[in-house]
């Protein structure tokens, strides 16, 4: 039940290992989510968020026969217990029977209780077999209900509202600086609006801490966007958004970037144990032995510290559906050690963030200490070297769950060259639960023309250890 990253995964595998009596219910069209603002964008996706709708007769590991298999509709109703789904599409309603269940059911754009966001004198929620939702406030209500200058941007008729905005409007307000504010921010630029964004934090980047935020609040500048921070916005109008500190931005469009909420309607009605999401172990089954669940809607276990949390990752999605899908076709499998992760740049500012940052650390009442790098891609003889920060986030003092000087968290911003690869290894030294003194089981390759000769590696570990030696010498009368 569900078509995103999760959903089509479980199906592809379950295809793969020999269950041909499979159905997938989906209710939008399926696409490549974290792409869709680059289609909005153009500029790295020239033909526009079409190009990034999965036909699913031709995904190069989706079965060519799929489509046979697909449901289009919404499941209005889940009977765990007589093992039924009641499903509305566009000829009425419709009644499946299943052994196994996998829920998918994703989650949906989360919406502040702000005044203007909705049409006046909307109806009530109504379906047509074919609805999409966003939680305003508590409330889910149909995207329909939007008011006519409020966009969001999480499927295909999202991307594609916004594209023919792009193409008319002159300036924008963006709602949020995640990584996906910041994309459409990027894009909405590139597309020649002047765009405003705004943000209740007192920094730029959720992901990231203030003194790492500082280098996309300085390019955002640098690009001309105009960056509000510690401010939120209290009302929506035909001109604009006004702010809480009582001013207000002329806009043409408001586009609330403001993080997405699980989708978790269904799995409460048919009483699935729940916490912050769908409770599962490390199988993906919920409290109902036929019925498993991957995906935004699932509550998993953070590696480094023990407690819960939702990831809200569609890769990890995708893995979660393979682990399903394995343990539904009798070939046991587990989900490894996972901890929260995000990576992407902001005009030409790459950036990655994994695990626990200071600032989230503090606020869960974590001790923590940090280690800040500066750090330079290439040689200083090489001309395309550029410059940038590493942040390590350490555990200060031995915890439930912790050792003192473990790893819980890793922070990069670097001018110019792409991150994933260094968030791929602190994700593994992370979910490891390795500490500062055990990363020099990680070796550095060196080559000229693409890494600078210094071993980062090492360079934390002196560091560290230059703070523990500091410390354990006799002050000074």
């Amino acid at each position: 039940m569900g078509g995103g990253p999760g959903g089509r995964i479980s199906y592809m595998a379950l295809r793969m290992m020999g269950e041909d009596n499979v159905k997938i219910v989906m209710n939008e069209e399926p696409t490549i989510i974290c792409s869709l603002p680059y289609g909005v964008g153009r500029r790295l996706v020239p033909q526009g968020p079409e190009a990034l709708v999965v036909d699913l007769s031709k995904g190069g590991r989706l079965p060519k026969d799929m489509p046979k298999d697909v449901v289009h509709g919404v499941v209005k109703e889940l009977d765990i217990a007589s093992k039924k789904a009641y499903m509305e599409e566009a000829d009425g309603q419709v009644e499946i029977s299943f052994e196994k269940l996998i829920l998918a059911t994703g989650a949906v754009p989360w919406i502040p209780p702000v005044s203007g966001v909705l049409r006046e004198g909307s109806s009530p929620v109504t379906s047509d077999g074919k609805d999409t939702w966003v939680m305003y406030g508590n409330e889910l209500v149909e995207k329909s209900r939007l008011a006519p200058n409020v966009y969001v941007i999480r499927g295909a008729d999202d991307a594609r509202r916004l594209d023919k905005f792009a193409s008319r409007g002159k300036s924008v307000v963006v709602v949020g600086s995640g990584a996906i504010g910041l994309e459409m921010t990027e894009a909405l630029h590139d597309r020649g609006l002047k765009v405003h964004i705004v943000e209740v934090l007192p920094h730029l980047s959720v992901a990231l801490d203030a003194d790492m935020a500082s280098l996309i609040e300085k390019r955002a500048l640098e690009r001309g966007v105009k960056a509000y921070t510690g401010v939120s916005v209290t009302d929506v109008t035909p001109e604009g958004v006004v702010l809480s500190d009582g001013s207000t931005i002329k806009a043409d469009g408001v586009l609330f970037a403001t993080g997405v909420r699980p989708n978790l309607a269904l799995a409460k009605a048919c009483g699935l144990k729940m916490e912050r999401g769908i409770v599962v172990d490390s199988h993906m089954r919920t409290s109902h032995p036929d019925v498993y669940a991957v995906g935004d809607a699932v509550q998993v276990v953070d590696a480094p510290t023990g407690r819960s949390m939702l990831p809200l990752i569609g890769t990890l999605a995708m893995r979660q559906g393979l682990v399903a899908a394995s343990n539904i076709t009798g070939m046991p499998a587990e989900l490894p050690p996972v901890t929260i992760w995000g990576v992407s740049s902001f005009f030409d500012l790459h950036w990655a963030s994994v695990g626990w940052s200071e600032e989230a650390a503090n606020k869960a009442g974590i001790p923590v200490k940090t280690i800040v790098l500066p750090v330079r891609t290439r040689d200083n003889a090489m001309p395309l070297g550029k410059d940038g920060y590493w942040k390590v986030v350490i555990s200060k003092e031995k915890a439930a769950g912790l050792k003192e000087g473990q790893i819980i968290g890793f922070q990069v911003v670097i001018e110019g060259d792409p991150v994933i690869n260094l968030s791929e290894r602190f994700l593994d030294i992370i979910t490891a639960k390795e500490s500062i003194s055990e990363i020099l089981r990680h070796y550095f390759a060196h080559c000229p023309s693409q890494n600078a000769v210094d071993d980062p590696y090492l360079a934390l570990f002196f560091n560290y250890q230059a703070t523990l030696a500091s410390k354990s010498r006799p002050r000074p009368i």
